[in-house]
């Protein structure tokens, strides 16, 4: 039978088309980005398979690996930890700042890690849920092209080249498991979210009206931008990640035209 073409595939079409234009015309720098609609199952996508360094985004996969051990019962919500004990490498966040000891909770420093960014916030998570567990973790669910490799504000690990690293694919993918609940528990998912929907900066606040709801982690260095989450809408969900190296500058106006555009088609 001939193929027979809908409004909406049309619209969908053209979206696709005006996305790649927009990624492929960026320059100097690259730009791919991966989207689904989780109703519909279409997709829409360029250069998806390239490899970028994630910046903070790799938040949402330590994030994913501590309440993974919160729940298997390893780790627990409500332990409290002083600042005092935690390494400071500074940089994002503002625990670093902070002249005098607080205690926190781990809930704290995983909200935290993921609405500030802090690095100090994220570095405790790290050694809460472990690298090597975080990697296994993502290598079960297929994600194979994402690596937690360094610690935040690890120069020595940059110039060896152990950056985190994902791709596009990977992190829609990523995003997409935890919220159908794909091999990752309804309770682990409640949890994420909850921590994701915290407000934050980034391409996903620029390009989406403030009533929109929104889960997401956005991450930037220099020359790099990268922000991945899920977008509810009225009748559906659509998972898309942006990621942008090499970008001199308004990398995070760049990544937030991607998401703004998706978000009027």
């Amino acid at each position: 039978m001939p193929r027979t073409d809908t409004t909406l595939d049309i619209l969908w079409n053209t979206m696709e088309e005006d996305l790649n234009k927009r990624c492929s015309s960026v320059g100097p720098g690259v730009m791919g980005y991966s989207l689904l609609d989780l109703t519909t199952e279409k997709t829409a996508k360029f250069h998806e398979q390239v490899v970028f360094p994630t910046a903070s985004t790799i938040k949402i996969a330590i994030l994913l690996g501590l309440t993974t051990k919160v729940h298997a019962g390893e780790l627990d919500w409500r332990s409290r930890y002083l600042t005092s004990e935690l390494p400071k490498v500074g940089g994002s966040g503002i625990l670093s700042l902070l002249r005098d000891p607080v205690e926190l909770s781990l809930w704290d420093l995983a909200s935290l890690m993921i609405a500030l960014s802090d690095n100090d916030a994220t570095n405790a998570c790290i050694d809460f849920a472990g690298m090597d567990y975080v990697n296994s973790m993502l290598s079960s669910m297929g994600l194979s092209q994402t690596l937690l490799r360094r610690k935040m504000m690890d120069d020595e690990a940059v110039q060896r080249g152990d950056e985190n690293v994902s791709t596009p694919d990977d992190l829609m993918k990523l995003v997409s498991k935890i919220e159908r609940r794909d091999g990752v528990s309804d309770a682990v998912s409640k949890d994420i979210l909850t921590i994701l929907s915290l407000e934050k900066d980034g391409a996903f606040t620029q390009a989406l009206p403030p009533q929109v709801k929104r889960v997401n982690k956005p991450g930037g260095l220099n020359h790099v931008a990268v922000d991945a989450g899920l977008i509810y809408l009225k009748d559906r969900t659509v998972a898309l990640a942006v990621m942008a190296n090499y970008m001199e500058e308004r990398r995070t106006e760049a990544v937030a035209d991607v998401i703004r555009t998706a978000y009027r088609y």
